[in-house]
């Protein structure tokens, strides 16, 4: 009931920040237009790169050795192991803003012509700011107080909302935006900062034992190189080139189908995605290999059924909700806003996988498949989006992802084979099409600018019952779905017998 507590408490403020953050990308693209809300994307884009290496192996560190130790009773060495970590940040964040300020003066970018000073300074304390932020989400997550993370971040995307409705209202361009950008990571950070005070154990200089030491040194070392090569095959390659052969108004196109997509995997999976490491992490300290693999398969399961319907509902409904949103200036975002969303969604149970390998110390193993995925994004990269541009962009990112799906199968399947229900998932994924099928066919034949909703109810309407009748569910889901719709009234307890009709006799899952 804790986990599924912290998972209810991050998910609704997630849901918020989702929503006011989806809210405030449309109000600048349709502010800035296509051209200039490329330029504004291409600066968020940097800031993200450059938060990616002032962190790098920091966050996922802080998480698992954290959680490790309180998996062990030993809160002190957690204490111990956060005020190291975050002595380690400070100068990475000031080697890393060094570098970006000589890298500025060299390039001088052609993005930032005529705001170049303002702008490189507003991106530092951007930064800064969001990344030391990040490092203590990381550090509450280790500690499972998830609380800090929860109020700063729907705090702060009321200020932001906020600050971006007085911007348009008073007709501001990129810099007046790319301000506020850094007015909210400073916001986000001091929300945070006094919520950490409240809630979490304060940092503590002491020794940590020498085997966990080393472990840790170890795996700092191991994930900032996986981290760094994350980075640049996450979109790096396809911004980089479409800014250079293409132009603004593809990489904003290309923003728009990122933030779109990480917008849906967040709203069906962060619960999920943002407990099941430090769980996972614990698991593995109190009861080694098998009680990891174990939360594994659970964790695969319900990532295979979430990004099933991210991939459906995206596939249905995103025509005709960027035209809502965004207007006719943006329809030629929707291919690639269709692709990164199917393949988002079918590869969500990479994050398990990713979690796992963490968790009992394979880095090597996700080194070797972000350096292939990496190698097919270059190769793939310089090979169609000098040429095709955003639809060069969009089939790298295709490749690049279905390679990686298939590699870090192959790599999981040889130390952990129990944790992927194969047979099961391939069940759910024939529920899948069919459901995808048939929201589409909806959405066609209804008329109107809201067909997508209609679409998306089909869609549903299949997907779910169709899930137990093919018996998706384990008895412990279906006793948990059970305990929540007990809570629902008469209508809950109409759910709950018309669910066990379509469940039949359960079985535990493997």
């Amino acid at each position: 009931m804790a986990a599924l507590r912290s998972m209810a408490l991050v998910s609704v403020s997630t849901y918020v920040e989702y929503a006011l953050g989806l809210f405030i990308s449309v109000w600048i693209a349709r502010a800035l237009g296509p051209a200039d809300f490329g330029r504004y994307a291409f600066t968020v884009w940097l800031c993200g790169w450059l938060m990616v290496c002032s962190n790098h192996a920091l966050t996922t560190s802080s998480t698992k050795f954290i959680a490790e130790a309180y998996g062990a009773d030993q809160p002190e060495v957690a204490s111990h192991i956060s005020q190291r970590l975050m002595r380690i940040q400070l100068w990475s964040c000031a080697v890393v803003i060094a570098l970006f300020f000589a890298g500025v003066a060299i390039v001088q970018p052609q993005e930032w012509a005529g705001f170049i000073v303002p702008i490189s300074v507003l991106v530092a304390i951007g930064v800064v700011a969001k990344a030391n932020y990040s490092l203590l989400v990381a550090i509450s997550k280790g500690q499972e107080r998830f609380e800090p993370v929860s109020i700063a971040t729907v705090i702060s995307g009321v200020i932001m909302l906020a600050l971006v409705g007085l911007a348009t209202w008073f007709r501001g361009g990129l810099l007046t935006f790319v301000g506020i950008f850094a007015i909210s990571c400073l916001t986000l950070n001091l929300i945070n900062r006094l919520a950490y005070r409240h809630y979490c154990l304060p940092f503590e200089v002491g020794a940590v034992p020498a085997e966990m030491s080393t472990r840790m040194t170890r795996h700092l070392r191991l994930t900032a190189v996986l981290v760094l090569l994350i980075a640049l095959k996450t979109n790096t390659i396809e911004v980089f080139l479409l800014n250079t052969y293409a132009n603004s108004t593809a990489v904003g196109f290309f923003a728009i189908a990122g933030t779109l997509t990480r917008g849906a995997v967040e709203l069906f999976s962060v619960g999920l995605t943002t407990t099941l490491l430090p769980y996972m992490a614990r698991a593995f300290g109190q009861r080694g290999h098998s009680q990891a693999t174990r939360v594994l398969s659970e964790a695969t399961r319900f990532y295979w059924a979430t990004g099933l319907m991210i991939a459906g509902l995206g596939f249905v409904t995103t025509p005709g909700l960027v035209t809502l949103m965004y207007g006719n200036k943006y329809v030629d975002a929707i291919p690639a806003i269709e692709v990164t969303l199917v393949l988002a969604g079918l590869l969500l149970i990479t994050n398990s996988i990713a979690a796992f390998q963490v968790v009992t110390d394979r880095q090597g193993d996700r080194l070797r498949i972000s350096a292939a995925a990496l190698i097919i994004n270059v190769v793939l990269g310089f090979s169609l989006i000098p040429h095709f541009g955003l639809l060069g962009a969009v089939l790298c990112y295709a490749g690049t992802r279905l390679a990686e799906l298939a590699i870090c199968t192959f790599y999981i399947r040889r130390v952990a084979s129990a944790g992927l229900p194969v047979g099961m998932m391939m069940r759910l994924l024939v529920v899948g099409l069919v459901a995808t099928g048939a929201g589409w066919l909806v959405a066609e034949v209804t008329p109107g600018h809201f067909a997508f909703i209609t679409g998306a109810v089909a869609f549903v309407a299949v997907f779910l019952p169709a899930s137990f009748l093919v018996r998706y569910w384990s008895e412990e889901d279906f006793r948990l779905m059970g305990m929540i719709t007990d809570k629902l009234g008469p209508v809950g307890r109409v759910a709950k017998r018309v669910l066990a009709v379509l469940q039949g006799p359960v079985a535990r899952a493997p």
